[in-house]
């Protein structure tokens, strides 16, 4: 019997020492490929893209949820490669230095002049649960343009996203924010276009 009390407690620290976490999934987004391209003349201008001003909330790599009545955290095992902020940034960049649409954009930190400066608020960036509802990606975000000499606003607009997710887990919202992502950027280079084409 001294024996047996002396095994129990070493089968019991084994099996717990045995137990895995799972492993930590993380995900981005790359910038397509396929937009199309610009139907206005190209402007002259130089722009500066700003970084992007999350809410704290969202200025992590962290994938968030939100459900009715308020409830909202983060998925365990699921992040972003880089802060929601980041991933938007990147690819509007990407698709306004492949369409073309400026002389030259430059980054934040860039020391050289540039004529205006598009400046932007990141309100929303979550994976969102509504009863009755599919789920969906959702993007809240108003960007500024703003010119450099006169200090004065050009023009500003808010876009709210929202994109269907196929299913009702993390990877869900990944795709959804993900294809939200890039109608948030077919949307706001448009509407960069009309700014160009109304400014000539």
């Amino acid at each position: 019997m001294r024996h047996l009390v002396l095994i129990i407690p070493i089968v019991m620290l084994v099996g717990c020492s045995s137990a895995i976490s799972p492993a930590i999934q993380e995900y981005t987004i790359y910038p397509a490929s396929d937009q199309a391209a610009p139907t206005v003349a190209h402007s002259s201008k130089i722009l500066r893209l700003s970084t992007t001003k999350p809410l704290p909330s969202l200025a992590s790599r962290n994938l968030y949820y939100l459900k009715d009545g308020g409830e909202s955290g983060s998925y365990l095992y699921t992040r972003w490669s880089d802060t929601p902020a980041i991933l938007i940034e990147r690819s509007l960049s990407s698709a306004l230095h492949e369409q073309g649409l400026f002389t030259s954009l430059l980054t934040p930190t860039s020391a050289a002049q540039a004529d205006w400066v598009l400046e932007s608020d990141l309100n929303a960036f979550y994976h969102r649960f509504e009863t009755g509802q599919k789920s969906a990606g959702v993007i809240d975000i108003t960007y500024r343009l703003i010119d450099t000499k006169t200090k004065l606003l050009i023009s500003s607009k808010r876009f709210r996203i929202a994109t269907a997710a196929a299913s009702e887990d993390a990877k869900g919202g990944i795709d959804a924010l993900t294809l939200a992502t890039r109608e948030l950027t077919e949307q706001s280079t448009r509407w960069l276009s009309i700014q160009v084409q109304e400014k000539k």
